[in-house]
């Protein structure tokens, strides 16, 4: 695991370096800020501090198809245990007519007393590998859905016979425009959970293997200052597994 982590940084440097020597008008780099009240993620609430999260793409074709990069997040504060949120993800995706496909390993080190990096043991790695899939039908039929596995990682394990097995939690969601090209777009969602090996899953209340755990809806509006546009979404979730609900303000600032 170690070594494909570098594999992929060098990777990253060297399609830089292409980029730099490239002669062509439009950057393949390209990176994002969104300060967010908190931070919700299929149903769990992962920090309810405010937060920036910064999100980078590098292209890896001339199309676009392939893409990968990092996306980081971190508190304003601490939580309540005292322990701050943080995070970084590499990805590397394909996206092409309405279907992506894309592989994550994500590495949030809240609550993790000495977070190390460098650590893939199946028993006390902090990292999960997560398989993202998502298909969005065309304008006439604006359906989009997402299917989502856990491959790897200690936090979304059992222990079986002493030994430590995978869930391979699976996060499935459907989601469809109310409202459109209006003021004030709105999005519905509605997202379940389920493991694959296992009677309980990452997203749930840990004592079944089903259920719905992320409905809710998302209205959107841009903020116009002089020559300034900002995109600001609105979140309301319900994950009725955790008998938990929370509001979500976001802000893209570029």
């Amino acid at each position: 695991m170690k070594k494909l982590l570098i594999v992929f940084i060098a990777i990253f440097a060297i399609q830089v370096n292409y980029a730099q020597d490239s002669a062509t008008k439009d950057s393949i780099y390209d990176f994002s800020l969104d300060i967010k009240t908190n931070h919700l993620w299929r149903g769990l609430v992962i920090t309810d501090k405010p937060m920036a999260a910064i999100f980078s793409k590098l292209r890896l074709n001339k199309s676009g198809s392939f893409t990968t990069g990092f996306w980081g997040g971190m508190a304003f504060s601490n939580d309540d245990d005292n322990t701050s949120y943080k995070e970084i993800n590499y990805y590397v995706q394909y996206a092409k007519n309405g279907l992506s496909i894309g592989l994550w390993d994500l590495f949030n080190t809240r609550s993790v007393e000495n977070p190390d990096i460098w650590n893939y043991d199946k028993n006390t790695t902090t990292h999960l590998l997560d398989l993202r899939t998502s298909y969005q039908f065309n304008e006439n039929f604006p359906l989009r859905l997402e299917a989502d596995v856990l491959l790897y990682g200690s936090g979304d394990s059992q222990l079986e016979n002493g030994d430590r097995e995978q869930r391979y939690s699976t996060y499935i969601e459907a989601s469809y425009p109310l409202i459109s090209k209006s003021r004030v777009d709105i999005n519905a969602f509605v997202g379940a959970g389920f493991s694959l090996n296992g009677d309980t899953h990452l997203y749930g209340d840990g004592e079944q293997n089903f259920d719905l755990v992320n409905v809710g809806f998302t209205a959107k509006k841009t903020l116009k200052f002089s020559d300034l546009s900002f995109p600001v979404t609105a979140t309301t979730l319900w994950n009725p597994s955790k008998k938990i609900a929370r509001i979500q303000l976001a802000i893209n600032f570029f």
